[in-house]
């Protein structure tokens, strides 16, 4: 079973910002999700804390790279451009030979230049479109969720479909 490893964005985006939480289970059942110790620190918004604690509690197991598998030009350049928790997990994922899940456009850059594999909050909507767990109209409608609550991705037009909006993106 394939890992999926979250970054902190992603687990705002399933958990606070929208209603895909619902999702998050039926990926379970095709992937190991996880996430890191720092992403998890990340999530510090006392506001959100009960919230945060049982959603990570329900869905995301942590775990911590065992080592850096870079050489120190790389974690150089990643330590300009990335924070902890993006750093964590590229590392992971690396380790792992896992599909991390970043939303960061300077994050995905980084991982991709190191032959990651790598999807975001979009290509999971997308993936629950496939597999039948949202119909086209929710996959919208929490995409506009997402837009109202400021990540940063453009509004779908009044007629698109989300499969034509997601292919937009990439």
């Amino acid at each position: 079973m394939d890992h999926l490893v979250f970054d902190t964005s992603a687990i705002l985006n399933f958990g606070q910002r929208d209603h895909l939480e619902e999702v998050l289970p039926k990926l379970g059942k095709l992937y190991k999700i996880i996430t890191t110790h720092e992403v998890v620190q990340e999530l510090s918004d006392p506001a959100q804390r009960e919230f945060n604690a049982r959603l990570l509690a329900a869905h995301f197991p942590r775990h911590h790279p065992a080592a850096l598998h870079f050489d120190v030009a790389t974690v150089s350049r990643l330590a300009v451009t990335l924070g902890a928790g993006e750093i964590s997990v590229i590392a992971l994922a690396t380790e792992l030979k896992a599909v991390a899940v970043l939303d960061d456009r300077a994050a995905r850059v980084e991982a991709e230049k190191l032959g990651l594999r790598i999807t975001g909050t979009l290509g999971l909507i997308h993936e629950a479109l496939k597999h039948g767990w949202l119909t086209d109209d929710q996959c919208l409608e929490r995409v506009r969720t997402l837009h109202a609550n400021r990540f940063r991705i453009r509004k779908p037009n009044a007629n698109e479909s989300f499969a034509d909006y997601f292919a937009a993106m990439q």
